[in-house]
C-alpha cells in the first residue's frame, strides 16, 4: 500500500512538472511566432500543435524505450478525447467559439477524422503493425504539405509584438529550461505509470489514456484559453484540432514505426477508447460545418468526456 501511495505522489507531481514545463516553454514559443507570416489557423495547426504535442512525444519515447509503447498509445488517444471533450468544450461553454468556422479548419478536420479511422486497422487485423506506423506518418506528411500551401499574411494582433524588441537570449534559456523539465518530468511519469500498471494489473494502456493524457493536455487547455481571453480564437481552435492530428498521425505512428512488431497491446480497452476519439470528432465537425461551436456543443462535448472516463474501466 504504502509503495502505490510513493508512486502515486510520483506521478502526480511529475505530471504537473510535465504540464508546467511545456506550459513554459510553449509561452516562449508563442512570443517568436510573432515573426511567422501565416494565418492564425495555420500558426496553430502547423507550429504551436506540434509544441503542444511535445509532451505526447517526450512520452512516447520513453514509454517505447521501456518497452511498454501501450502508455503512449493510450496516451495519444486519450489526448485527443480531452482536447475536443474538454478543451474545445470548455472554450464553446464560455462562448468563445459560436462563429469560429473557416474552410481551413473544415479540411484540417476532415483529415483528422479520416486519420482517425486508420487505427482501425488494428483492431481489424488485431496487430499492432509498422506498416501502419507509416501509412500515419505519410497523411501527417500530406496535412503539413497542405497547410503549407494554404498560407496567409498574419493580423496585425499577431505582428505588432515584433516591432517592440524580444529578448532572444532570454527567450531561448526559457525554451530549453522548459524543455529539459519536460524531459525530466516525462521519463517519471512513464517510470511511475509503469509501475502502477504493474501493481494493481491494470493495462498501461488505459493509465496512459484515463490518467496521463490529463497532464500531457494541460497546455492545449492553459494555452487556448489564453488565446481565447485574447481574441485569438483560431489559434486557440487551431491548435487544439491540430495537436489531435499531430497526436493522432505522427506521435501514434512514431511509436508503431519505432516498437517491435506486433505488439502486445491490450485490443479490448484500445477498442474502447477508440469510438470516443471519433465519436468526439464527428460532433466536433458537425458544429463547425454548421459556423461553429454554441454554448450547448460545449456541454454535450464535456458530457461526452465525463462518460469516456466513466466507462472505459476494463
Amino acid at each position: 500500500m504504502i509503495e502505490v501511495v510513493i508512486w502515486g505522489i510520483v506521478l502526480a507531481s511529475s505530471l504537473v512538472a510535465l504540464a508546467w514545463g511545456s506550459h513554459l516553454t510553449i509561452k516562449s514559443i508563442e512570443k517568436l511566432l510573432e515573426f511567422v507570416g501565416s494565418s492564425e489557423a495555420s500558426v496553430g495547426f502547423a507550429i504551436l500543435s506540434w509544441m503542444t504535442s511535445v509532451p505526447e512525444i517526450t512520452v512516447a519515447i520513453f514509454s517505447v524505450t521501456e518497452g511498454k509503447p501501450g502508455i503512449s498509445i493510450g496516451d495519444v488517444l486519450g489526448s485527443n478525447v480531452f482536447n475536443i471533450g474538454v478543451v474545445v468544450g470548455v472554450l464553446a461553454t464560455i462562448g468563445f467559439l459560436k462563429k469560429c468556422s473557416t474552410d481551413l479548419l473544415v479540411d484540417l478536420l476532415d483529415i483528422l477524422f479520416l486519420s482517425s479511422l486508420i487505427p482501425l486497422l488494428l483492431i481489424v487485423f488485431k496487430v499492432f503493425s509498422s506498416h501502419v506506423g507509416i501509412l500515419l506518418l505519410a497523411v501527417y506528411g500530406f496535412s503539413v504539405y497542405t497547410m503549407t500551401r494554404r498560407r496567409s499574411s498574419a493580423p496585425a494582433s499577431m505582428r505588432k509584438v515584433a516591432s517592440e524588441g524580444i529578448d532572444k537570449k532570454r527567450v531561448v534559456l526559457s525554451i530549453i529550461g522548459g524543455m529539459v523539465i519536460v524531459i525530466l518530468a516525462a521519463r517519471f511519469v512513464v517510470s511511475s505509470a509503469i509501475n502502477i500498471a504493474t501493481i494493481f494489473g491494470v493495462p498501461t494502456i488505459l493509465i496512459g489514456a484515463k490518467i496521463i493524457a490529463i497532464g500531457t493536455s494541460m497546455p492545449e487547455l492553459v494555452l487556448d484559453l489564453t488565446a481565447a481571453r485574447r481574441g485569438r480564437i483560431h489559434l486557440a481552435i487551431g491548435d487544439a484540432v491540430g495537436s489531435n492530428l499531430t497526436n493522432l498521425t505522427l506521435v501514434l505512428g512514431i511509436v508503431l514505426l519505432a516498437s517491435p512488431s506486433p505488439l502486445a497491446i491490450n485490443l479490448t480497452a484500445f477498442a474502447e477508447i477508440l469510438p470516443f476519439v471519433l465519436i468526439t470528432t464527428l460532433i466536433l465537425w458537425r458544429f463547425l460545418t454548421k459556423g461553429g461551436v454554441p454554448q450547448v456543443g460545449g456541454i454535450i462535448l464535456l458530457i461526452t468526456y465525463i462518460i469516456f472516463q466513466a466507462t472505459i474501466v476494463q
